[in-house]
């Protein structure tokens, strides 16, 4: 039994996703930049009004009105934009198994590339200055196949990308 039980945990690779701290920067830059955009037009808009300064179209007597619809859309905006980036987050995976590089894009509709790690001629992790301060990176994984097929993969984003490239490099 405990020889069924590792062999059923061998061939179970647990998928790699992107890295948190991205898709939490991601959606702080979102928030910021949307909230930043909203108070300049509220802050023109308010000041607009209480100065009594014409407004095209007589929007004047509206602008309460136009300055609730304004926040509202951009509610809208906040959390679509921010359900596209986690789902976008989540739909991209990388998986080790059995000797075959998987990766997954999409929630809804899924593209799935595969690629034999026998095939594997290089692999390079790429990480700027920020990604080494949050422990993520890019890792470029160059193919070759007989009959003069090359590829180039790229895994953008990865969590802690050396471990990944141990983990390919396992395969060697």
């Amino acid at each position: 039994m405990k020889e069924r039980y590792t062999k059923l945990q061998l061939t179970y690779k647990e998928p790699t996703r992107g890295s948190i701290s991205v898709l939490v920067l991601r959606i702080l830059f979102l928030l910021v930049g949307t909230d930043l955009l909203y108070a300049i037009i509220n802050f023109s808009l308010m000041r607009i009004y209480f100065m009594n300064l014409a407004l095209p179209f007589d929007l004047h007597t509206n602008t309460l009105l136009l300055l609730s619809l304004l926040h509202i859309t951009k509610s809208v905006f906040q959390i679509g934009a921010i359900l596209v980036i986690v789902l976008r987050w989540i739909g991209h995976t990388y998986t080790i198994d059995n000797k075959l590089l998987i990766k997954r894009d999409g929630v809804f509709t899924v593209k799935e590339k595969i690629c034999d790690i026998d095939n594997v001629r290089t692999v390079t992790t790429n990480q700027s200055l920020l990604g080494k301060l949050l422990h993520y990176g890019d890792i470029v994984i160059e193919t070759s196949a007989p009959g003069g097929y090359a590829d180039q993969i790229i895994l953008s984003g990865i969590s802690d990308p050396q471990i990944f490239e141990r983990k390919i490099s396992h395969y060697f």
